[in-house]
């Protein structure tokens, strides 16, 4: 694997403060944090160096600080929780950044892009939030008319429903490799309670509070995008992989912790997209 360029430092408090280090799908690690970084934005400074930016689902705006580093000239980040935008307002203030540069908002995703002009920023990134939303197409259609140039999305595909959960062995046995080549969208049912964020569209079952995370096969975003016009290229995260990896590999806890966080796009568990036009 090549060297990653650093773009947050091992002492910076997007890090120190980060309480998602430890997860074993996509933690937020020195290396894990800084390849996708390099992966997703750096090599793609065409959509951010000087360019209008718009993060939805930012938490504590690790990615929009991190565009504003790579040349931004302006990032507004919105998410649902408080408390993790209360938390990015610290840290942004923390390191300086001009407070003209950037905007930090809660909000509903929908509710937000709807409210906008059409073509309001050059670039919209859409990084492990598409999953949580309900409506999935809807708010790719919205993303599309509020993006001048480009939409970057990083997201969990069918095969995500297969592993997810202590009931995983279990439920992978109707799931096969067959079945998610084709164009169809799996949900699965997630606890909403996180380490610092509540997911959004809850509900009570059997006095147990319970949230949808909503599941498309690669082949069903890609109908998607050619549905609306729009251009597609697969980002490729070969180079930061240590082996070749199914969805067969991570099932169980033990295959999990043992897991290299690049696996999860190895196994097409996880995939990116640049969408334009």
């Amino acid at each position: 694997m090549k060297k990653i360029p650093i773009v947050i430092s091992e002492d910076s408090q997007f890090l120190t403060t980060e309480t998602r280090h430890t997860r074993w799908a996509i933690p937020y690690s020195f290396e894990c944090l800084n390849a996708r970084i390099n992966n997703l934005l750096t090599r793609n400074q065409d959509c951010v160096h000087g360019k209008r930016i718009l993060d939805i689902g930012s938490h504590m705006g690790t990615f929009a600080y991190s565009a504003l580093e790579l040349g931004a000239e302006f990032v507004q980040g919105i998410d649902t929780e408080e408390k993790t935008i209360e938390r990015g307002k610290e840290l942004f203030k923390q390191a300086k950044v001009p407070e003209s540069r950037y905007d930090l908002q809660v909000d509903d995703a929908f509710r937000y892009l709807e409210s906008l002009e059409e073509g309001s920023f050059d670039t919209v990134l859409c990084l492990g939030t598409l999953y949580y939303m309900v409506e999935p197409y809807r708010l790719l259609k919205l993303m599309q008319r509020v993006a001048k140039e480009a939409i970057l999305i990083d997201t969990f595909t069918a095969a995500y429903a297969a592993i997810q959960g202590k009931d995983a062995p279990q439920v992978y046995q109707s799931i096969n490799e067959e079945n998610l080549k084709l164009p169809m969208m799996l949900t699965a049912l997630t606890q909403p309670d996180k380490k610092d964020y509540r997911l959004p569209h809850s509900f009570s079952h059997k006095d147990k509070d319970l949230s949808l995370i909503t599941l498309p096969t690669s082949t069903l975003l890609e109908v998607w995008f050619q549905s609306l016009g729009m251009q597609f290229t697969q980002i490729d995260w070969s180079e930061y992989q240590t082996r070749p990896c199914t969805y067969h590999d991570l099932l169980t806890p033990d295959q999990k912790k043992s897991s290299h966080w690049a696996d999860v796009y190895a196994s097409g568990v996880r995939i990116s997209y640049l969408l334009q036009g």
